[in-house]
């Protein structure tokens, strides 16, 4: 499998969701991905060939990741790293949630700056509050909050993509741009959450990270994920994970008269790490609706090492 990389440079706020309106999230999953892609594939008549290329494992996305200008980052690994920093050092690095991909060696022995490292990432964007408006027939008119995230210049968002088939990412790249113009996240129909996407190659410190990952004793997804559960016990021996609740409303015109909720979800947060590479899934998440609704759980997976 080959592996390209899409920036996704923002030109307004956005809204993605991390279970209240009032706050904003910077980071995308990639089932929230998948599904925008889902919405923009059924407008093009291609949804049939979308779901067989990512059931077939001939697409594989990762989570959306922060970038800042030519330097990616990717999830601090669930590593427990012993080093001889001092106490606000500590505190740093329990707080930093991203580690620049060329630094990760660094990171994993002790000896990268953190301080310094810090400093960088907060400078990604920032968060803000907006107000909107609900208005209701023959009622009050409403004021809400919402969270958004503002990217500074020069930083924004990238997803990697794994694929096999090159039409099959010639489809992800007609669609990314189509979903560009409509937005992605929340309150996409209030403007918020357009972006260019922009086709880029990735640094070899994390493809060469990614290939190696199939003969790796220990390896970090960098995809929201799930196995089948007939091999769960198996993959969370030795492993080190954190599970996020995956839910939320379908949204779709001819799924139900009424909004209906997706099923609820169980997923290994990107970050995680285990003890081998495991073949993820593609959920139907439906309820008794007229067409499948899809959650991706398959993840890209990265070799790390745990410094000893």
């Amino acid at each position: 499998m080959d592996y390209t990389g899409f920036k996704l440079i923002f030109s307004t706020p956005v809204h993605f969701g991390n279970g209240s309106l009032e706050n904003s999230d910077n980071k995308l999953y990639a089932d929230t991905i998948f599904s925008a892609l889902c919405h923009e594939a059924v407008k093009s008549e291609c949804i049939e060939e979308l779901v067989s290329y990512v059931e077939n494992e001939k697409i594989k996305i990762s989570d959306a990741f922060p970038f800042i200008g030519d330097s990616y980052y990717i999830p601090k690994p669930m590593i427990n790293i012993e080093s001889e920093k001092n106490i606000d050092d500590k505190k740093k690095a329990k707080k930093l949630e991203f580690i620049n991909v060329n630094l990760l060696d660094e990171y994993l022995d002790g000896s990268m700056n953190i301080k310094r490292e810090s400093e960088i990432v907060s400078n990604l964007g920032k968060s803000d509050i907006i107000t909107r408006a609900s208005i209701l027939t023959n009622e009050d008119t409403k004021p809400y909050s919402v969270g958004t995230y503002l990217f500074s210049e020069g930083a924004g968002l990238y997803l990697i993509v794994g694929y096999s088939d090159e039409e099959a990412l010639n489809m992800v790249t007609k669609l990314l741009h189509s979903l560009s113009y409509v937005g992605i996240g929340g309150k996409v129909s209030s403007g918020l959450g357009k972006f260019n996407s922009e086709k880029v190659k990735l640094p070899t410190s994390l493809t060469d990270k990614i290939e190696r990952a199939r003969e790796s004793s220990s390896v970090m997804s960098l995809s929201i994920g799930m196995c089948d559960d007939m091999e769960l016990e198996n993959v969370c021996e030795n492993a080190n994970y954190i599970l996020s609740k995956r839910s939320g409303f379908i949204n779709s015109y001819t799924y139900a008269d009424t909004s209906v909720k997706k099923q609820d979800y169980y997923l290994f947060r990107a970050g995680s790490v285990f003890s081998r590479p495991f073949k993820g899934v593609i959920k139907d998440v439906s309820i008794k609706g007229t067409h499948p609704v899809y959650r991706y759980a398959n993840p890209i997976f990265m070799e790390v090492s745990d410094g000893k």
